[in-house]
């Protein structure tokens, strides 16, 4: 039976979120409600994200700052790779914003077979 459930995530920067669903071209509503299907509990969140035909979840900031998931148990986990990849191409900007804010830039990129992302930056004296 389908579940409304809350996963927390560390996702703490909103910005670097909207880039990284733009990066898997995932199309999302700001300030949307997010409405479990099955049992009608319905969340105000800063994002609601279509990650299928059928499936959708809400990013709502907590108390404490992180970001959490909001969506149907069953759905989410017909998503989970979605969600990884979600999680690298935020963890991918994150990393490039702080670096450049450190005064550095990147210098090379690849990815490995196994979908890992390797950067190279440097700073230049």
């Amino acid at each position: 039976m389908s579940k409304f459930v809350k996963i927390r995530t560390e996702l703490r920067d909103l910005t670097m979120i909207k880039r990284a669903l733009d990066d898997l071209k995932l199309n999302y509503q700001e300030n949307a409600n997010y409405r479990h299907e099955w049992s009608g509990a319905s969340h105000t969140a800063e994002l609601v994200v279509t990650a299928g035909m059928f499936t959708s979840f809400g990013l709502r900031r907590n108390d404490e700052g992180v970001y959490e998931i909001l969506g149907d148990n069953m759905g989410l986990s017909s998503q989970q790779e979605t969600l990884q990849q979600l999680n690298q191409r935020y963890a991918y900007h994150k990393v490039l914003n702080e670096v450049g804010k450190a005064g550095f830039s990147l210098v090379e990129e690849a990815t490995d077979r196994n979908k890992a992302i390797r950067l190279v930056v440097r700073r230049w004296a």
